[in-house]
């Protein structure tokens, strides 16, 4: 039986008891709200959040959301601010090259606005941010893929204030980060509530590969939302699935997660002293905003006065808003059934209940009830049919009866099976309750201000005024009127009735606490006059409240000035990228492995380079493949990387820095990391050791690449570049950091997604399948993309088609481009031996045979014999959508 969206009132969800804590205030974590358009960004004030988080036109995650101009941006932060709200600006994508200038010019537009933070996910774009805007806070996108301490130190010493954790995080590496002092590390921010990737953030190029819209630029087309089947066969000397058999799964959606809620296990979490909880849905819709964000602030204010806070009421209003099935997701171990929702990908809302019976149209449907709510006219149901089949919905003609302890609904196009689940995912109700909220709702901050009001006869009105800035500094207003006041003839104006009219505040931030009145001369002064003379010096006092958090302009003039002299020598760079004056050499051949036959076979035929990641369990095993790979590789001449995982979160990383020392003096000399921090990690254990970076670190422009070195000697680039693009980022290192040894994913079947999920352990092989099984799983269209459980127990999916740029091999040299990678993991020393010699044919007819065509054609035909469900050149030749088209909208 599914896990209960929603339990009833006595039971609550996961059968968590929730008592009331003791009497005494806690430290409450910053509540983040997300904002995909104004109304939402409105919503989320009035609900209560500490920040808001948005994007722009450009350069965000969520590229599909309605978003915000950049004067909206800025009229945003003026009306936050005024109620005490921080706002955050997402600038977490991946940049070219030729996007810099615009991207750092944004950055400097949101530094002038006074945004209070901005999310970046670019490395290159973080070190310029820091070198260009030193004054502006920055945050680690969730799309970097931080996800352990070793990580959230490199964020701390490279600019970042606060690290967004990776989803998959569970709390005893959370707590290994909280560990630290807060003056040594950065703050630390965990989703709480929303939607799940089922891939590590910012690793993810399902999307990318499929249609060209790519996660790492905004565009994520959610793909994982659509219906697979996993398959399996048994792989011939390619590794090619022969004889594919469906296996059978618990539904068709296989990649689809369910989507997260910590609010039952809120108090647990602020134990931790953690620094914001962020919920997610920047396309979601305002009533989504409220509704969760709502809920939490009430939970979160609650536990900060030690009162009791969980109320079934809110969970129910949450998943009324939107829900795929809740979970506590990764944080707290869930796995398996309990996070993924591979049966139904869509909102499926509040499970109301099952289907015990059912007389179709007239009679209506009856359901046991397992939550409270009592549906009414207009509310969307949906169904999901105990055999599988597909959902049915409809929308209730009338309010829902009652018979004995069941709810009849009407509505229904025909019978229902019993047992089915009924589910309410559009809520009348809730719609209603939410506007009749936002028109009684006001959450105004109200800061204390001093003022002094003088009143002499025959002299102008004139008041000062003092409160506090936003960063504690303080801030005055002075303001006059034309008004003269005569001597009264017979009621002089009393202080007291000034007191009176100076502290009507109204719907302004101020609160005035202390009044300073001069009055001479027994002054004659209506009403009226004071009360414009409030509303000026109030008005002038919120505009310099609000001007003191905002950078000087002379700053500003500074920063401006610093940037032009940066663009002329970035747009020299771009404009001279085809003059680079670098002799061209025959780029290198590495080869990926996993085990020593692959190693053997790519050897024996010619390869430079092997990265090798053992995929076996225990140490002793993995340290004794290592060592042999490396002598076999040492006596042949043949650089020998020892290459970790793209994630290596849990036990992998604490093994394998205890064991970094032995394997150097082994000879194992060097390392292929694909996480931020872990390079600087291996060093502090053993600085003698090089280290590599892969594709993982998303170089995506040369200042990234730049930014990461030292201590990262060479890279691999991001396999969504374009030639074009290769080229000017290649050629820019040329000109500003030599040395640095650029490598491009040429050959196999790409890597794209990594994930905590146990696919394969979900389901069991089908009849007439023996090992060895080769697995993946096939889209509606029939393409089947490899999937592999690594040592670590990470399930991965590779691309349907596989990469080969063979017959642009004259292109990558040309380029300047150092190495050409085959991945052979898993493919079986055949594989490695006949790919790995095919591409040294090519390398070698660089010197003489560069211009004809037909020696590249038959290479390219000859590595499609071997391929692995059809060959691509992927991003090669147009790479992945821009912004450009978008900035003027």
């Amino acid at each position: 039986m599914e896990q209960s969206l929603i339990c009833s009132r006595e039971t609550s969800l996961w059968n968590m008891s929730h008592p009331t804590p003791e009497i005494k205030e806690r430290q409450i974590p910053e509540l983040l709200a997300p904002a995909g358009s104004r109304e939402a960004f409105l919503a989320a004030v009035a609900a209560g959040a500490d920040a808001v988080y948005l994007g722009g036109p450009r350069f965000g995650a969520r590229h599909f959301a309605a978003n915000f101009r950049e004067d909206d941006i800025s009229e945003a932060v003026r009306y936050a601010h005024l109620r005490g709200v921080k706002v955050y600006v997402t600038v977490n994508t991946l940049i070219q090259d030729s996007e810099i200038p615009d991207a750092v010019s944004y950055l400097l537009s949101l530094y002038r606005m006074g945004v209070d933070a901005v999310l970046i996910q670019d490395v290159g774009l973080l070190s310029l941010a820091r070198e260009l805007i030193p004054g502006l806070p920055l945050h680690a996108s969730t799309q970097c893929t931080i996800s352990s301490r070793e990580g959230a130190l490199w964020a701390r010493r490279s600019g970042f204030s606060r690290v967004v954790i990776a989803r998959e995080t569970p709390f005893s590496e959370i707590e290994k980060l909280l560990g630290d002092p807060p003056s040594e590390r950065p703050g630390i921010e965990i989703f709480v509530h929303g939607a799940l990737c089922y891939s590590y953030s910012g690793q993810c190029l399902l999307s990318s590969v499929i249609g060209g819209r790519s996660g790492n630029r905004g565009m994520c087309a959610q793909p994982c939302r659509k219906p697979y089947l996993l398959v399996g066969g048994i792989p011939d000397e390619y590794s090619r699935p022969a004889g594919l058999k469906e296996i059978p799964c618990d539904g068709r959606y296989l990649l689809s997660t369910r989507d997260l809620c910590e609010y039952p296990a809120l108090d647990m979490i602020i134990e931790r002293g953690l620094d914001a909880l962020k919920i997610e849905g920047r396309m979601r819709s305002p009533l989504y905003v409220r509704a969760v964000v709502g809920a939490y602030r009430k939970a979160l204010d609650a536990l900060k006065e030690g009162k009791s806070w969980y109320m079934e009421e809110d969970m129910e209003n949450m998943a009324l808003a939107f829900s795929r099935g809740f979970t506590r997701g990764y944080l707290f171990g869930e796995h398996g059934p309990s996070l993924m929702g591979r049966d139904q990908p869509g909102n499926r809302g509040l499970m109301l209940g099952t289907v015990v019976k059912s007389h179709g149209k007239s009679e209506g449907i009856h359901v046991r009830p397992l939550a409270a709510y009592i549906p009414s006219a207009g509310d969307g149901i949906l169904i999901l049919d105990p055999a599988g089949g597909e959902p049915a919905g409809f929308a209730l003609n009338r309010n829902a009866g009652l018979i004995g302890k069941d709810l009849i609904l009407h509505g229904a196009p025909g019978a229902v099976l019993p047992g089915s689940r009924v589910y309410i995912t559009k809520s009348m109700q809730l719609a209603a309750g939410q506007a009749e909220d936002s028109r009684g709702r006001s959450l105004s901050l109200k800061i204390p201000v001093r003022v002094k009001v003088r009143v002499v006869a025959g002299e102008p009105l004139k008041g000062w005024a003092w409160c506090d800035g936003r960063d504690g500094q303080v801030v005055s207003a002075e303001c006059g009127t034309s008004f003269i006041p005569e001597k009264a003839t017979a009621r002089p104006i009393g202080r007291d009735a000034i007191i009176r009219q100076v502290q009507k505040t109204g719907d302004t931030p101020f609160q005035v606490e202390e009044v300073e009145i001069d009055i001479q001369d027994d002054p004659f002064v209506p009403l009226s006059e004071l009360n414009r003379l409030r509303r000026d010096l109030l008005s002038t006092l919120e505009d310099a409240w609000l001007r003191a958090s905002l950078p000087e302009s002379s700053e500003i003039q500074a920063l401006e000035s610093r940037l032009n002299t940066f663009f002329d020598q970035h747009n020299s760079l771009l404009s001279g990228r085809h003059e680079s004056q670098k002799k061209e050499q025959d780029p290198a051949l590495a080869v990926y492995c996993w085990t020593h036959d692959e190693l053997v076979a790519a050897c024996d035929a010619g390869c430079d380079v092997i990265y090798y990641e053992p995929n076996v369990t225990g140490w002793t095993g993995c340290m004794q493949d290592l060592i042999e790979g490396s002598r076999y590789c040492h006596e042949r001449g043949i650089l020998f990387i020892w290459k970790w995982p793209r994630v290596t979160g849990g036990h992998f990383i604490e093994s394998a820095l205890q064991h970094v020392h032995d394997l150097f003096m082994a000879g194992v000399c060097r390392i292929m990391v694909e996480e931020l921090g872990m390079a600087e990690a291996v060093l502090i254990l053993e600085p003698g050791m090089v280290i590599l970076g892969g594709a993982g670190l998303n170089i995506f422009n040369a200042h990234a690449a730049q930014a990461l070195h030292p201590p990262i000697t060479g890279f691999t680039l991001s396999p969504e570049l374009s030639s074009s693009q290769i080229a000017t980022l290649v050629a820019i290192l040329d000109t500003r950091v030599p040395g640095i040894r650029c490598e491009v994913y040429c050959q196999g079947n790409l890597e794209v997604i990594v994930s905590e999920d146990r696919l394969l352990e979900a389901c069991a092989p089908g009849p007439g399948i023996t090992k060895p099984i080769q697995f993946g799983i096939r889209d509606e269209t029939g393409r089947i993309f490899p999937v592999y459980r690594d040592c670590c127990g990470r399930t991965h999916i590779l691309n349907a088609i596989e990469t080969t740029l063979i017959d642009r091999i004259p292109h990558l040299a040309e380029a300047g481009v150092s190495s050409l990678a085959i991945d052979a993991r898993g493919r079986g020393g055949v594989y490695a031996r006949e790919m790995t010699a095919l591409y040294r044919e090519g390398i070698r007819a660089l010197s003489h045979r560069r211009k004809d065509t037909a020696v590249w054609i038959s290479l390219k035909d000859r590595a499609r014999q071997m391929a692995r469900g059809g060959i691509t050149r992927g991003h090669f030749d147009r790479g992945v959508a821009g912004f450009s088209e978008q900035w003027d909208e």
